[in-house]
């Protein structure tokens, strides 16, 4: 063999390989092991070029290759050790794998048989009334039949609820991977041909030289990646594949679409219907591959929750237009108990080696094998884990054949019942297959040898444990699959143990030699060498729908080779275990006229033209991106830019962009990339990294420090001081962190230090010195960020705008969507992102007035000013001031105790209609009459109550029913609560909105208001107040989807875009009320951050949390209470959950001043005000922050600072740092992120 031009020694043997350490005489893709390892004719242009070029050459154009697939963004999910899946780049070697189209028809014609038959198989099973019942399961010999039987009924992919003899007739097997590897030599059974044919000894014929080691039948992956290596491959070196003369073109993306069409029109026979793939989600790693399916298939990417079910059963896609096509189809690229997920059918979502229900998990505490400790209801029983592309309806749709969906084939993608199907179908079906114009007998393709589940089989695996591979039935990726020979000793008796304990739980294959590549590859010791790696070859086969439907098998595959020579991972080539991709081709042999040169076979594709409007959550997302790049074109205009900021808003808008990428073009991410090499070598990750351990951990010492000083008196003013501090704010430091706001840090930090100096209590001022210098290391520490040059900003702009000028080209080329181009510009009409609560906001001027603090902030006059109470009321007001006053004198706490209750009891004789209230207030059921009575004593609520039945031209006692009714106040008892499954809602109320139907728009919902009947009267009506806040604010952000709807195209993208950025986690909008789930814990905004981000070792706070949370909730909520606000240091808060707390910020301020006008009455109502305001204040914060609550208690104009103050108490974790102004405190500008719409917009209440 040729050495390298460096005259290193590097001998390639074609034919030997590795199984794990043992040598094996192998096949090669490239090279004959019958004729002197000579290279077969239609693979020598490639062989000559490996064996003559240097090996360093062959190396570094697979280094570009696979930087050139990296931009494309075909990157994978590699499982890591700890169990989690790591996106990754996939290596790729320009090592060219081709394939005789002879060969290829061959193949195709054993896989047409094999497709028939398995179609007629699932058909038959599911047309049938029950699994024993299908003729074909029937005419099993006996020992067969129960192990089928069994492996289907253990499946995680078998679903009875789809028996029904509609069935016989669903054209299932819409699209399989076909795993094959080569595993003898393509001359020896060429050779053979001649004598046999003579001889008329068809039956003798040799089978095909592959072996099927798998069948994918539920969502193969990889299709488009082959495309773009061999177009990585053409950019660099165009010899390479000009070299094989004609090739034939990739029809992949042709037949996708034409396959889908064609299922959904003969299913649901509409012929205007439109075919939608299925994604898992845009952060997925195939979603990038996807993408191009999609966008080259004319496919529309459309995730679940885009999809309703209208009322005559048909699945619409939502689209921004009043028109929302029909969905005839579905090519699922995910689990298909995923999709068909609905608890009213029993169909949960199932873990794929188990079969066993997923269940919910507690991810914060992790039982002994490391999973997160399963959730139980109220009875004990684990609750189900829900799905997230559950398709409203399906099951249904699919039987009344309404809809084709996908995927429904991985019954048989199970590694057991393998060999039988492919001995078994194709003798059962055999008319089938004749009578679509395929002979019965020729080349098959088949697995290699099988062994039954059975322990027999597991007594003839333990003579010889090394020819035999032990695989999990139903897993894929890799996983679940022993390869004994390659295994440990330790590991191996492990399994042989297991598989002797539970034979029937595995599938038994003979191990067999993997044909090889030869790979470029560098080693340490060696230096540049060929590595010969196994591989396979993924194809792909396609059955469409309709009488004469025949499977064809596309010209197209994808080639993974593995990711070691030697050692365990030498005969697994699963890209999600580390392996690559190899380019494959197939070489004209039959003077085919649809082959091309490789200059046609490597032409760009371009994006189908797009017929459908845009759906809804696509059009919101794409409002995003344009927001996203108006800011990068801000910061490139600023005369300083940071790398840093730039950096973190480049990775959301790639990630945005992975959610959209087919509806503009799948080329055009290959700019962000291009920005991201730009800006990540000016950022390293490492000092990024450590900097930010650094400031929290300076923030825990910060906290730590407060906390031992929480009851201190002079701690608020010192607080008062730190707020001020911007490197204080966590938010800040993982942003931009200015050299100017580093100067006005230092200059407060001087104010810290006069105060501190003040202080008379000597170990508060030195620990408060300690502080001064923490502060100052935190100010003072280098950011890991750089300024930007002038050409670097130039040359970003410039792929910003060709990012712009590629999305905008495709959106103009569909007329449906041209209207959306116009986001595409640096400089698009998108506002700027800012949220400013209901009723506190600059744009509140025009709306009605209908809350109590609305009134009083808009009129300036102040609804327990005198003017608008009773006589006695404003008397008795007056009276039971002067009453607390001399309380106040009183020293003793007893005598003062004593000194009021007497004074009241005088005071309720002055003014009976007190202590008519009061009885009121005391009893345990209050009827309405008596409510309605006591609003006198409760003015805000009064308010809010009388405003909202007005609006609905209802009495005041009409909005008070004793049952769960829309637009009303609802007093529900224990027993009502348990019927609507709403008795855990820990809340003495709530108000939510209730989609209409499933997947249905947030506009058309029902608004409910309940109130827990058991509580204090007085309670229940000012909860009442505070939750009617709630529901004007949910109407005014339902009448503005309303708004947008009417107005549809952009503007209801915007609306979403709005909703997806502020709204979507305030958990107030609800799809469907369905499982029992009792809420215990309180929740601790960003905890989970700092749980899996950080090592806990040198960080007690957050040992400590961890450890109260794993010991119980109770001791989990007394621990956020001992801190307080404190934690809010530390966290960090979505904006999502900013908006949560803003939105309480009227409501808990109309508890206190409710609370606090019935106690100046002389009420006897033992809720502290203040604490009313502020749940997540401690008693120290309460205490220091009473007179900044009160004060803007008692006046109609709003103060900034103490509704920052009440926004900041609202929820554990979630902080409002002081703004530029106070107004700004309280008004939400935050950095751009993606946003992913479909969970958010359609929420179910759990």
């Amino acid at each position: 063999m040729k050495q390298t031009k460096k005259g290193q020694e590097k001998h390639y043997n074609p034919n030997l390989g590795f199984i794990g350490n043992s040598e094996v005489k192998v096949s090669n893709y490239l090279f004959s092991n019958q004729r002197l390892r000579k290279a077969y004719d239609h693979a020598k242009p490639i062989t000559d070029r490996l064996m003559n070029e240097a090996i360093s050459s062959h190396y570094t154009e697979s280094k570009k290759l696979t930087k050139f697939l990296k931009n494309r963004d075909l990157t994978f999910s590699k499982k890591t050790s700890s169990g989690e899946y790591k996106t990754f780049t996939v290596p790729c070697t320009t090592t060219v794998v081709p394939l005789e189209k002879s060969l290829f028809n061959e193949i195709e014609v054993a896989a047409q048989k094999l497709m028939i038959s398995l179609r007629g198989v699932i058909q038959d099973i599911y047309g049938s009334k029950n699994l024993e019942s299908s003729k074909f399961i029937q005419s099993l010999p006996t020992h067969v039949r129960s192990i089928f039987i069994e492996a289907i009924q253990t499946s995680a992919n078998y679903f009875p609820q789809l028996h029904h003899p509609n069935m016989k007739d669903y054209p299932f097997l819409d699209n399989v991977g076909l795993d094959l590897v080569l595993v003898e030599d393509y001359l020896q059974r060429s050779e053979e041909f001649p004598h046999l044919i003579s001889k008329k000894k068809k039956e003798e014929l040799p089978g095909l030289p592959f072996r099927i080691l798998e069948i994918n039948a539920g969502s193969p992956s990889g299709a488009s990646n082959n495309m773009n290596v061999l177009e990585g491959i053409y950019a660099q070196n165009p010899e390479i594949l000009d070299s094989l003369g004609k090739v034939m073109p990739n029809d992949h993306f042709e037949i996708l679409g034409r396959t889908y069409k064609s299922l959904g029109e003969s299913w649901t026979n509409k012929k205007n219907g439109v075919q939608i793939l299925l994604p898992p989600g845009g952060q997925n790693g195939a979603a990038p591959e996807i993408h191009q399916l999609a966008a080259y298939s004319g496919l529309i990417y459309a995730e679940a929750d885009q999809l309703y079910q209208d009322n005559e059963g048909n699945i619409r896609l939502r689209t921004v237009e009043k028109h929302n096509p029909i969905v005839t189809a579905i090519y699922s690229r995910v689990n298909a108990d995923s999709a068909l997920y609905d608890p009213d059918k029993n169909i949960f979502m199932k873990d794929p080696d188990s079969a066993e229900p997923l269940y919910l998990r507690d991810s914060f505490i992790k039982d002994e094998e490391g999973e997160g400790k399963i959730i139980l209801d109220e009875k004990g029983k684990p609750l189900p884990q829900q799905s997230s592309y559950a398709i409203p309806g399906l099951v249904d749709a699919i039987i009344n054949k309404k809809i084709y969906m996908g995927g429904l084939n991985r019954i048989l993608d199970n590694k057991i019942i393998l060999a039988t199907l492919t001995h078994y179908a194709p003798k059962f079906f055999k008319q089938r297959i004749e009578k679509a114009g395929l002979k019965s007998f020729g080349a098959k393709i088949l697995p290699p040898q099988t062994l039954p589940p059975t322990k027999e089989s597991v007594d003839i695996i333990l003579k010889n444990p090394d020819e035999w591979v032990v695989k999990a039935p139903s897993l894929a990726g890799g996983q679940g699959v022993y390869i004994l020979k390659t295994m440990p000793k330790a590991q191996k008796e492990e399994i042989l143990k297991e598989i002797q304990k539970k034979p029937q739980d595995y599938a038994y294959q003979q191990l067999v030699k993997i044909a090889r590549i030869p790979v470029a590859v560098q080693r340490k010791a060696e230096g540049y060498k060929f590595a010969n790696l196994a591989a396979d070859i993924r194809t792909w086969v396609f059955f469409g729908g309709g009488k004469n439907a025949i499977p064809q098998m596309s010209h197209n595959a994808l080639v993974r080779y593995a990711p070691q020579e030697r050692g365990k991972m030498s005969s697994i080539v699963n890209t999600s275990a580390g392996g690559g991709y190899a380019p494959f081709v197939i070489v004209d042999n039959t003077n085919d006229p649809k082959s091309v040169l490789a200059k046609e076979l490597i032409k760009p594709k371009q994006p189908l033209v797009f017929n459908t409007y845009m759906p809804v959550f696509v059009a919101a997302q794409m409002v995003q991106i344009s927001r996203m790049l108006n800011e990068s074109r801000r910061l490139l205009e600023e005369e300083k830019t940071y790398a840093f900021d730039l950096l973190n808003l480049i990775h959301e808008l790639k990630k945005q962009v992975k959610e959209v990428l087919s509806y503009l073009h799948p080329r055009a991410i290959g700019d962000i990339y291009k920005i991201l090499d730009i800006l990540e070598t000016r950022v390293s990750k490492t000092e990024k990294k450590e900097y930010e351990n650094f400031i929290l951990q300076n923030q825990l010492e910060l906290v730590s420090l407060l906390r031992k000083y929480d009851n201190h008196k002079d701690i608020k003013e010192i607080r008062d001081i730190l707020d001020n501090i911007r490197v204080l704010n966590i938010e800040k430091t993982q942003s931009t962190y200015t050299q100017e706001e580093k100067s006005l840090d230092l200059i407060l930090v001087d104010d810290l230090i006069s105060f501190t100096e003040s202080l008379k209590d000597k170990d508060l001022k030195n620990e408060i010195f300690k502080l001064v210098k923490i502060i100052k290391s935190s100010v003072n520490k280098d950011t890991p960020n750089v300024l930007l040059g002038p050409i670097t900003k130039k040359t970003i702009l410039k792929h910003l705008k060709s990012f712009c000028a590629k999305s905008k080209k495709r959106l103009e080329g569909s007329p449906k969507l041209a209207n959306f181009s116009e986001l595409f510009q640096l400089d698009a009409n998108v506002t700027k992102l800012r949220f400013e609560t209901l009723y506190l906001g600059e744009r509140d001027h025009d709306k009605e007035i209908s809350v109590a603090t609305q009134y009083e902030m808009r009129t300036g006059q102040s609804l327990i000013d005198d003017s608008f109470l009773a006589d006695d009321l404003v008397r008795a007001r007056q009276e039971w001031k002067q009453v607390l006053a001399l309380a106040n004198t009183i020293t003793n706490e007893k005598k003062k105790k004593d000194f009021i209750e007497q004074k009241r009891n005088e005071h309720f004789g002055k003014f009976p209609r007190l202590k008519h209230f009061q009885n009121i207030i005391n009893k345990p059921n209050a009827n309405k009459d008596e409510l309605i009575e006591l609003l006198e004593v409760v003015p805000y609520a009064k308010f809010n109550i009388e405003s909202f039945a007005k609006s609905l031209n209802l009495s005041v006692r009409e909005v008070f029913t004793n049952r769960l009714k829309e637009d009303r106040i609802s007093l529900l008892s224990s027993p009502q609560l348990k019927k609507h499954k709403l008795e855990h809602r820990e809340f003495a109320g709530e108000c939510f909105a209730k989609k209409k139907a499933s997947h249905g728009l947030y506009s058309n919902s029902e608004i409910y208001i309940w109130i827990r009947k058991e509580i204090n009267p007085f309670v229940m009506l000012y909860t009442a107040g505070h939750e009617l806040i709630h529901y004007q604010q949910i109407k005014n952000s339902m009448k503005a989807e309303k708004r947008a709807l009417k107005d549809g195209g952009l503007s209801i993208a915007k609306f979403l875009n709005y909703y997806g950025n502020f709204l979507g986690a305030n958990n107030r909008s609800v799809d469907k009320i369905e499982f029992d789930l009792k809420i215990n814990r309180k929740t601790l905004y960003g905890y989970s951050d700092h749980l899996y981000s950080h090592d806990k070792s040198d960080k007690p706070i957050i040992s400590e949390l961890d450890q109260a949370i794993r010991t119980s909730d109770q001791a989990w909520d007394q621990k956020l209470d001992e801190f307080g606000s404190l934690l809010n240091y530390i966290m960090n808060s979505d904006s999502g959950d900013k908006v949560k707390a803003l939105q309480e910020v009227l409501p808990a301020l109309e508890n206190a001043k409710n609370i606090l006008f019935a106690q100046e009455l002389g009420l006897e109502i033992n809720v502290n005000p203040v604490a009313a305001a502020m749940p997540s204040a401690n008693a120290n914060q309460v205490k220091y922050y009473e007179d900044d609550i009160i004060a803007a208690c008692k006046t109609s104009d709003p103060i900034w600072e103490s509704l920052r103050i009440i926004a900041s108490h609202q929820y554990h974790g979630v902080n409002f740092s002081r703004g530029d102004n106070d107004r700004l405190s309280t008004t939400l500008m935050p950095r751009l992120r993606a946003v992913a719409m479909g969970s958010s917009y359609n929420q179910t209440q759990q």
